[in-house]
């Protein structure tokens, strides 16, 4: 909307969904809904506001925005997932997801994803099925559950895949429908196969005292179908338990009221940048750039080795001219940071300790067009950012 009322989302929100720095919340305001898009609760970009026709599609936004971050968890925190890009397009095709803010239900568009579904355990909030259906078409819809036992959750993720495949099959969609829908089956089959596994070997467990006191091991053994060692495994929890340890912890949120360490300051072009650190609603440790007094960009928990000695990010206003920051995290054994000019100019930067994370922070704010190289230093060894200079500073299409 171009003109949204000018009311505090928060103060007339029905529901609200977060995820990082951002938020969605379903709005009544005057007997009219409304979907609001803005941050978590700090100052930024304006917010985006749809007006919506009532209350359940204002609902149906909302689950569309959630499923589409779920859809972004990295594949290694996922419980069970599938992804299926569609076979009849060829190896020249570009296959790309749409960011989950990108437009209202349906527009953000997803090309050359056939089906998208993944079952996520999030940390403090439950176990969620979230799917993306292209076999619906090139707008196909999202869908999302929760649950709160992995179990109901698996078999409403193999459900939803098994009702993909009949449409296939049943509207001959792609160049292979059979194809894809005996993908489909079979994965769904996988996801039935984890239930089953691990609702048997409950049943096992529950039963290990009657079963040891029988002396029943090798006939319980014979009747599943397995080997006496492997019902061992089973009986210790080793074999047939459900997935565990791939909790997804969502992205948090840096709020008005979290404490910001401010590392140093400089001054270029005008504005005022600032190198920050902060741990974020998810106890996450941030390391940032703030310009003129704002959030500009963090990285979160990164990472560094003897190898990777520095770990860095990249923010500025216009991509491929003018200022830019170069932040991050730099390895303890890094004890000189410089940038080298197109002049051949040698700049030194500081590296920072910081109190709050423990970790060591840095910031070489330069003009991107004059900026050669980043260089790290750690006794003889010299590690250099240049290779990332053409993708952080190329220019805008």
């Amino acid at each position: 909307m171009a003109d949204p009322p000018r009311i505090d989302p928060h103060e007339y929100a029905l529901d609200s969904r977060y995820w990082g720095e951002n938020a969605c919340h379903l709005v009544r305001y005057e007997g009219r809904y409304y979907v609001w898009l803005a941050g978590a609760g700090r100052g930024g970009d304006p917010p985006l506001v749809y007006s919506m026709p009532g209350d359940e599609p204002a609902r149906a936004f909302l689950d569309d925005w959630q499923a589409a971050h779920l859809l972004h968890t990295p594949w290694d925190e996922r419980v069970a997932y599938i992804f299926l890009l569609d076979p009849g397009r060829g190896p020249g095709a570009q296959e790309v997801r749409a960011a989950p803010d990108a437009s209202p239900r349906g527009g953000g568009g997803v090309t050359g994803i056939l089906y998208d579904s993944a079952v996520v355990e999030v940390e403090g909030d439950g176990i969620w099925v979230a799917s993306y259906d292209g076999t619906a078409g090139d707008n196909g819809p999202r869908s999302l559950a929760r649950f709160g036992e992995l179990g109901a959750a698996l078999d409403t993720f193999a459900a939803w895949a098994e009702l993909a495949a009949g449409r296939v099959e049943r509207d001959r969609t792609g160049r292979y429908p059979d194809l894809v829908a005996g993908i489909l089956r079979y994965r769904a089959t996988d996801a039935r196969m984890i239930t089953a596994r691990g609702k048997l070997g409950d049943a096992v467990r529950r039963n290990e005292e009657l079963i040891r006191a029988e002396r029943s091991i090798a006939p319980v053994a014979h009747a599943i179908g397995v080997s006496r060692e492997f019902l061992y495994r089973v009986l210790a929890g080793g074999e047939w338990s459900w997935p565990r340890g791939r909790r997804f912890r969502p992205p948090g949120a840096r709020l008005p009221d979290t404490p910001v360490t401010v590392l140093a300051s400089y001054m270029a072009d005008g504005h005022q940048y600032a190198l920050v650190s902060y741990r974020d609603t998810a106890d996450a440790r941030r390391v940032g750039v703030d310009r003129d007094g704002e959030p500009w960009a963090a990285l979160s928990d990164v990472q560094v080795t003897d190898r990777d000695l520095l770990a860095p990010g990249m923010c500025m206003a216009t991509m491929g001219q003018g200022v830019a920051a170069v932040y991050g995290r730099a390895h303890d054994s890094v004890t000189d940071l410089y940038a080298v000019m197109t002049n051949g100019e040698r700049v030194s930067w500081p590296i920072h300790d910081d109190p709050r994370n423990n970790e060591r922070y840095f910031a070489v704010i330069a003009d991107c067009q004059a900026l050669k190289d980043i260089v790290a230093v750690a006794g003889r060894r010299r590690v250099s950012l240049r290779p990332h200079f053409a993708i952080w500073f190329r220019p805008a299409p």
